[in-house]
């Protein structure tokens, strides 16, 4: 029970953040000129949101979803978590490039 708990963490607080970097990216504006400073806002917002995605979902699982409980069932729970927050950080990348690449010409497509 506890792992389906953090898996389901994981992956909400992953598609939460993905949705928060994509707004950033449609937030900022097209700069013209020969060279823009826009695209490198739009990447470096999407990276930086990579490093805090994992962060977030080890604190939000550990602090508030943990289990009442003997060590073992914690322990077994922060292993979980641990597992879910670098499935998270997987999972993110993978639908960055996949939105990136379905909007290649617009905002998303200078996450990569």
């Amino acid at each position: 029970m506890e792992s389906i708990t953090a898996y389901t963490v994981s992956v909400i607080i992953t598609l939460i953040i993905l949705f928060i970097a994509a707004t950033i990216a449609n937030i900022i504006k097209f700069e013209g000129g020969s060279k823009p400073k826009d695209p490198r806002i739009r990447k470096l917002s999407f990276w930086v949101l990579c490093l805090i995605n994992p962060i977030l979902i080890f604190l939000l699982g550990f602090f508030v979803f943990i289990p009442d409980g003997n060590r073992m069932e914690i322990s077994n729970y922060t292993t979980a978590l641990s597992i879910g927050a670098v499935m998270g950080v997987f999972l993110y990348i993978l639908l960055g490039f996949i939105l990136s690449r379905i909007f290649a010409k617009g905002k998303l497509g200078h996450w990569f």
